[in-house]
């Protein structure tokens, strides 16, 4: 969630990506990659339409496979996007603030629109007997400090939002990303192999070898397969992730990777990109195989593989060569800047518009085109709302205590 956020984060680039969807003249011009926010776009529609699935009682058809793993595809999508867009923070000469406007940003980006989303949900939408008792305070504590994800008795965030496991995995990432990119920068690149090569051991030993790490943090009878996923959707976990975007972005940036003018200039930004995510998205026929800890081998390296597969695309995004925002682009555009809000909000929306409460399964979802429209519409509506009166204005905020008593180059202004 930097993915929903960040995978899920944006900073300079989503004033400039508004002010091109409103039509107004942003303040000066900043060398802004759209099509990182067409990425965005796809990525928190793609995790919609799963929820969608997933949360309903559709049947499964001939490749549904596809829709089972939008939800992976999108959150591993925002995951890289987030090592790429943050990585170079720390690369370029020290200045006095630093760390400190680093942390102030992000802050400023994911708390203030995810602490609006768990006070409404918790209020009005949890069962209040589990909400004001023992397990409730605790529950409270957890996404307080955003560490919902990191123990199984609060991972469920009382049933009302099962999307908020990301932004824990998103918060130490930024606890973290200053020694990354530290770490990435003395040593030329190659510590983004050990990133790599710790985060797939990792997962190996929980597929192989995970029995007592299992039975440290689940009671007997929790399903084996459930248990490993959480385990392995730690931050260790989630690393190799991180490390693809953080690599590609070396490469970009010191060695000028990037894809042939002549191939991003041959289509409309959007129809590019789509062209290029395909394979990761056929990728998804394993998707079964990727979630299930005995087929260790996908378990493994699927979410790596994913990640791969999202270099071609990304590539075509960082390019700056100069290309108009087509009709085509706009509304992903609109989408990207907005994708931490539809990130948010839909899941609830959804639980809503299905009479799904916590206690309720399988919901009614007929008619379900019918429904599903209405989960569009209101989690659109939700992100706009979102965007426009707590996420701009807090990052308004955020820049400005960011920038007290250091003034930043302009070449430092960029989409993260």
């Amino acid at each position: 969630m930097s993915a929903p956020a960040a995978p899920l984060s944006a900073a300079p680039a989503e004033r400039h990506a508004a002010s091109i969807i409103t039509g107004a003249a942003p303040a000066r011009q900043r060398n802004w990659l759209f099509g990182i926010e067409v990425l965005r776009g796809i990525a928190a529609l793609t995790v919609v339409f799963h929820h969608s699935w997933s949360l309903g009682t559709t049947p499964r058809f001939r490749g549904y496979w596809l829709v089972e793993g939008f939800g992976t595809w999108g959150v591993s999508l925002f995951f890289v996007l987030s090592g790429f867009l943050l990585a170079d923070h720390f690369w370029g000469e020290r200045q006095p603030g630093r760390l400190r406007s680093f942390y102030t940003r992000r802050v400023f980006r994911i708390a203030p629109a995810y602490y609006l989303n768990v006070a409404l949900l918790f209020l009005f939408f949890a069962e209040h007997q589990l909400l004001f008792s023992s397990q409730g305070a605790k529950q409270v504590l957890a996404n307080a400090t955003f560490t919902q994800h990191l123990f199984p008795e609060t991972a469920s965030n009382l049933n009302v939002n099962g999307v908020l496991w990301t932004l824990t995995i998103e918060m130490i990432l930024y606890l973290v990303m200053p020694l990354l990119s530290l770490a990435t920068r003395i040593t030329r690149g190659w510590a983004v192999v050990a990133m790599i090569g710790i985060g797939l051991g990792y997962r190996l030993f929980v597929a192989r070898a995970g029995s007592g790490l299992q039975d440290f943090y689940f009671a007997e009878g929790f399903p084996d397969h459930m248990a490993r996923l959480f385990l392995a959707r730690q931050f260790v976990g989630i690393l190799p992730l991180f490390a693809v975007g953080i690599g590609l972005k070396w490469l970009v940036t010191q060695h000028d990777l990037r894809l042939p003018t002549r191939v991003v200039t041959a289509l409309p930004r959007s129809i590019l990109i789509f062209m290029l995510l395909v394979p990761s998205l056929l990728a998804l026929v394993f998707i079964e195989r990727a979630t299930n800890y005995t087929h260790w081998v996908w378990f493994t390296g699927f979410e790596f593989l994913l990640g791969l597969l999202f270099v071609p695309a990304l590539l075509a995004c960082s390019s700056s060569v100069t290309q108009p925002v087509t009709a085509v682009d706009r509304p992903f555009v609109w989408l990207g800047v907005r994708s931490y809000g539809l990130y948010l909000w839909h899941f609830p929306i959804i639980l809503a518009v299905y009479g799904r409460g916590p206690l309720i399964a399988p919901p009614d979802v007929s008619p379900a085109a019918v429904k599903i429209g209405i989960v569009l519409l209101l989690s659109l509506s939700a992100a706009a709302l979102s965007w426009a009166l707590v996420e701009r204005p807090a990052q308004a905020i955020g820049r400005g205590w960011a920038l007290r008593g250091r003034s930043w180059p302009r070449t430092h202004q960029r989409p993260a």
